[in-house]
């Protein structure tokens, strides 16, 4: 059975890149039903119940879906529900499966880091079909196109390098020595694509996750050099690619544009600013309703109500800031337990001692502070299927 989770876990990575709905979603539920197939129901039930990092992640979804209770249980609402239904099956499917050999973890990574490379390439060569008409397009805040949303496809990129490190520094190969130049090309050819690909919450988390990684790794191992090394890396790479990466330069050009327009008031029409406007409505509608909030399915339809009465011109958009999300939808109470099941994994047994599980949490919470990252699809199933791997893996363990 532990043959199917770990191929079933490949299948995942694919159907994540692939950009199909229906493929992703079928990977996900195929994962229920290997649990199902995997011993009978009240020894999976009595194995998830006794892993508490397991419930905690599956309280996600209630701590969603419980909102409905005092606000219009509008299309938005269900929808909502609908995105948040892989913290309610997969935390029980991971569970009740077995557990994976290192070596299969260590595969599944592996392939992994094989998977973006390839679609990475693929991006590439689109990019450099149409080289200057894309490259020009970063100077107006247009993204480069790629196989699944360019925020979500960042930090993707920005966990599979730390992984890539992972693999060198662990010496994993398939079959043959030579794989770790395979690896490291892979490595150093990712960590120069995502300042190409030059999305900043992406290029942002990686440089903050491999300063605090490199922090870990010199205390644990005393090697003050290499931690040297690696924190002028990380100080220089973002002026060498300035210099010598064009969409870099173009991307931070319209940064700093766009910096100066929002001190002189002008934020129509720009990203910055408009995500700007977008967490001050947050923050208005969850000051007005500050220990429950105005419920999820009110949200939408009071989003757009703000829009309307002040900001009639602009492009309609959500708070961009996970936290303030909820803040707006389920209140301060709602967010304090949401913070406290999401962190409780991290914390759980001392989980957090696991490297790629610790890259995992700094990326995603990051990722919170930019994004309403669990408020679509693909940026679930980026954050369940990623946790709870690394959960399975440091389960494994013990």
């Amino acid at each position: 059975m532990n043959k199917y989770f770990f191929l079933l876990c490949l299948v995942f990575i694919v159907a994540f890149l692939s950009n199909l709905p229906v493929f992703l979603t079928l990977s996900m539920v195929s994962f229920l039903v290997l649990a199902f197939a995997n011993g009978n129901l009240k020894e999976n039930w009595q194995r998830f119940i006794k892993n508490k990092a397991y419930v905690a992640t599956t309280g996600i979804f209630f701590i969603i879906a419980y909102s409905g209770i005092y606000s219009e249980m509008t299309p938005y609402y269900w929808d909502r529900v609908r995105v948040a239904l892989p913290f309610l099956i997969l935390p029980f499917a991971f569970s009740s499966l077995p557990k994976l050999s290192e070596r299969q973890f260590q595969l599944i990574f592996y392939g992994l880091l094989i998977a973006v490379t390839v679609a990475s390439i693929g991006a590439l060569i689109k990019y450099l079909s149409n080289f200057e008409f894309l490259t020009e397009g970063l100077e107006h805040g247009r993204p480069l196109p790629t196989p699944i949303h360019h925020i979500r496809f960042s930090l993707l990129i920005a966990y599979t390098i730390i992984v890539g490190f992972w693999l060198l520094i662990n010496k994993v190969v398939y079959r043959f020595s030579w794989e770790k130049w395979l690896i490291s090309a892979c490595v150093f050819f990712l960590f120069v694509w995502i300042h190409i690909l030059s999305v900043r919450s992406g290029i942002v988390v990686l440089y903050v996750t491999l300063f605090l990684l490199s922090l870990q790794y010199v205390f644990k191992t005393k090697r003050y050099l290499l931690g040297l090394a690696v924190i002028l890396m990380i100080m220089a790479a973002p002026f060498l690619a300035y210099n010598f990466v064009p969409s870099f330069k173009n991307r931070m050009d319209y940064a700093l544009y766009d910096f100066k327009n929002m001190q002189n008031g002008e934020t129509k029409n720009f990203s910055d600013g408009e995500r700007i406007i977008s967490l001050q409505i947050g923050m208005e509608i969850g000051n007005e309703n500050p220990l429950f909030g105005i419920g999820i399915g009110d949200l939408d339809n009071e989003v757009s109500k703000i829009y309307a009465e002040k900001y009639p011109d602009f492009i309609v958009k959500r708070p961009h800031n996970q936290i303030l999300f909820f803040y707006a939808a389920i209140g301060i109470i709602g967010t304090i337990v949401f913070l406290f099941l999401f962190l409780f994994p991290f914390f759980y047994q001392k989980n957090y001692k696991d490297e790629l599980l610790l890259a995992f949490y700094i990326i995603i919470f990051l990722s919170f502070m930019v994004e309403a990252t669990i408020g679509n699809a693909v940026g679930t199933a980026f954050c369940i299927f990623f946790l709870l791997l690394s959960l399975k893996k440091v389960e494994s363990r013990q």
